[in-house]
């Protein structure tokens, strides 16, 4: 009972029991990017989520090394809360063309949609982009199936 306390007050002091005790949704999934030029995977890695390119629907360009973008992680949060409590993300997101690297705010809005807010310094100097859950195939060499 103990521990069961102490875990509680540890994850109350990183802005999760709260998100926890709403049944957190989480954003976990497969997402089309706001341009539907990719689809992203974000799955838990480690406690956090990570976001990985899985289907481009020009399955050959490279990242900022000459290397193919598939496969590549480009997303990496951790659990808080936002202002109203509800559950969000916050981390890293790199730009796989250029390698730069923004702060990533991510959440979930009330239909569902991911919202990725990427910023340098101050958020109110980022951009936020609308992805889409993603219910189509994507085929070997990340390349998108045609519907």
């Amino acid at each position: 009972m103990l521990r069961l306390f102490a875990a509680a007050l540890l994850l109350a002091g990183f802005g999760v029991a709260p998100a926890l005790a709403q049944g957190m949704a989480t954003p976990t999934g497969r997402w089309i990017t706001a341009d539907n030029q990719a689809v992203i995977q974000i799955a838990p890695c480690g406690k956090n989520l990570c976001g990985q390119i899985v289907g481009l629907a020009n399955p050959t360009p490279k990242d900022w090394q000459g290397r193919p973008q598939c496969g590549l992680t480009i997303l990496q949060t951790a659990p808080t809360t936002d202002e109203n409590g509800n559950p969000a993300w916050v981390g890293t997101v790199t730009d796989p063309r250029s390698g730069v690297i923004y702060h990533a705010t991510v959440a979930l809005d009330a239909f569902r949609h991911l919202l990725l807010h990427g910023y340098v310094l101050l958020p109110f100097l980022g951009k936020t982009q609308t992805w889409l859950p993603y219910a189509g195939r994507t085929l070997a060499g990340c390349q998108l199936a045609s519907n």
